[in-house]
């Protein structure tokens, strides 16, 4: 079944006297984007956000991909472009960077925003050159470490002065499909209210992270396992179709739904065949 491909967008502005909307599409629920912008989180003194992004849910149907910049204006002014699409395209693409590059910001747009559309199309398949680059240009302990991190169910919160636009990026290359369409991300945000299960902020909370709650730190010593050593050596020996498993491997979730159906299946059967007997 077709997924719905309209999105919705809208600009939100913030600062000192909180977050409003300030123009949109058609039906666009402001209260909730105001409420995202407001989970980002108050700038911490000396901070600046030249360039961000982030997903997260919006209501229980859609997703919001966000890119965030200071913008000039009275105080620490900063600006939201959200893209509101339905969770079901969401899960076709995973990548709200890809997203959020489709379509340039206009933060000069004014009246009623248009609805637009993603095209009929997946986004085209990672290679294995852009992963070799993202390896050799990247901090690779963290990178790695992050990726197995967050395949295990686990978040990681990593404390940057500012956005790191390639960290986030590159990570998400990493990922399998069905592992970062279902996981949230920001390359950055001033707190951790939103609960991304990656985020690069200004710092870490204080005191020790929840359970599951990962630092740079323990990321870089964290246990190689399977996902990250296969990927590895597969990007570094050049096999292209080991690389394609891996990226389309299913989640643990996938796997016990999988054992589920075949379990269900098996009993349906074994009922009717006894019926018939």
């Amino acid at each position: 079944m077709m997924p719905d491909l309209r999105i919705q967008q809208a600009f939100v502005v913030a600062d000192a006297r909180g977050a409003r909307v300030v123009t949109r599409s058609d039906e666009f629920d402001a209260p909730e984007a105001e409420r995202i912008a407001v989970l980002f989180g108050r700038r911490p003194a000396g901070v600046v956000c030249p360039l961000a992004h982030f997903a997260c849910p919006f209501g229980k149907r859609h997703v919001a991909v966000v890119r965030a910049e200071d913008r000039p204006g009275p105080g620490d002014t900063i600006a939201f472009r959200f893209l509101v699409l339905a969770r079901d395209l969401y899960r076709h693409l995973g990548d709200p960077f890809a997203i959020s590059d489709r379509y340039p910001v206009d933060w000069h747009a004014s009246g009623t925003l248009p609805l637009l559309q993603w095209p009929a199309a997946p986004l085209p398949e990672r290679t294995l050159e852009e992963l070799d680059s993202v390896l050799n240009t990247g901090d690779t302990g963290l990178l790695l470490g992050a990726t197995q991190a967050l395949v295990d169910g686990n978040r990681v919160l990593v404390a940057r002065t500012g956005p790191d636009e390639a960290l986030a990026r590159g990570l998400w290359k990493l990922l399998p499909d069905r592992t970062r369409a279902d996981l949230w991300a920001a390359s950055f945000a001033f707190s951790d209210e939103l609960g991304l299960h990656f985020a690069i902020m200004p710092a870490l909370p204080e005191g020790r992270l929840g359970p599951g709650v990962l630092a740079e730190e323990s990321v870089r010593d964290y246990p190689q396992s399977r996902y990250e050593l296969h990927l590895q050596i597969a990007i570094e020996s050049g096999d292209r179709a080991a690389v394609r498993r891996l990226l389309a491997r299913r989640t643990t979730d996938d796997a016990i739904r999988l054992a589920l159906y075949m379990f269900v299946f098996a009993v349906v059967v074994a009922v009717v065949f006894r019926f018939l007997i």
